[in-house]
């Protein structure tokens, strides 16, 4: 995968179906509300739909699907609402549109969801899992805070968690995974026992109760629809970077200033291992 320098990525911290197969991908750059696309291609159709789902910080009440054909490939965009018509034709480095804070989105980086790439995991390749970063926005419910250290897998950074990088909405998806290793051990993480399931090379997904993940479509996912926690209240979601600084998403109400230096670990008491 080859994504734009300094791009925000996710891939664990959604609880919709494609992204806990492992078939889909969040993207984008923060502070940005629009999506530049990191691959050629032609928009094949367009089309706005109504979201009913709860969401405190959604801003809009719809959502955009695109499809754009890609070589031989068909990709699925949501969450952008296109500045181009189908048929017309895009080039890697093109602004394709404004990323929404929908229904599905809010609370989120503002990022594109994309299904129909091939996903592969680089190994880890620096470990470094003291989680320093800088306070770079200050919200009533939640900060955000830029990593200056972080472990490395290729040219994917993250927050270095049990050998690995952590991608996550923690504790609330109940899930989420640790990139670069494949764990065979169980892992704690926020006061809680994770089980550790290998599904692909170099990536590790982690379930808060055996068959969570295998089950998922037939109890979660519902869960999910409905803006629920799967296992609790949020706490921190850690999002990835390509080739530039990660950032985690703490929520909780910290008497904090943009610019302090912090340590994520010690903000939400964990004990990770």
């Amino acid at each position: 995968m080859r994504f734009l320098e300094g791009n925000l990525i996710s891939f664990f911290t959604s609880g919709f179906p494609s992204h806990v197969k492992v078939n889909a991908v969040d993207v984008g750059f923060y502070g940005s509300n629009e999506f530049v696309s990191f691959f050629d291609g032609k928009v094949l159709s367009v089309e706005k739909f109504k979201v009913g789902r709860p969401n405190k910080y959604a801003l809009t009440d719809y959502d955009y699907l695109i499809l754009a054909e890609s070589g031989r490939k068909v990709i699925k965009i949501l969450h952008v609402e296109p500045y181009l018509e189908p048929g017309e034709e895009f080039r890697q480095g093109d602004t394709l549109g404004e990323t929404i804070l929908s229904p599905y989105t809010g609370g989120d980086f503002r990022h594109a969801h994309l299904e129909g790439i091939k996903l592969s995991f680089p190994k880890i390749t620096s470990v470094r899992e003291e989680g320093i970063g800088e306070v770079i926005h200050v919200t009533e419910g939640y900060v955000d805070i830029q990593l200056r250290t972080f472990s490395q897998a290729g040219d994917l950074n993250g927050l270095g968690c049990c050998g690995g990088l952590l991608n996550g909405s923690i504790p609330y998806a109940g899930y989420g995974g640790i990139i670069g290793i494949n764990l065979s051990r169980n892992i704690t993480l926020l006061g809680r026992n994770y089980r550790a399931t290998s599904s692909r090379k170099n990536v590790t997904l982690f379930e808060v109760k055996r068959g969570l993940l295998r089950n998922w479509e037939y109890g979660p996912v519902f869960k999910v629809l409905r803006n629920e926690p799967i296992d609790g209240y949020p706490l921190i979601e850690s999002i990835l970077s390509y080739k530039g600084k990660p950032f985690v998403r703490i929520f909780k109400k910290l008497s904090l200033d943009e610019g302090d230096e912090v340590d994520v670990w010690s903000l939400t008491g964990n004990n990770m291992g």
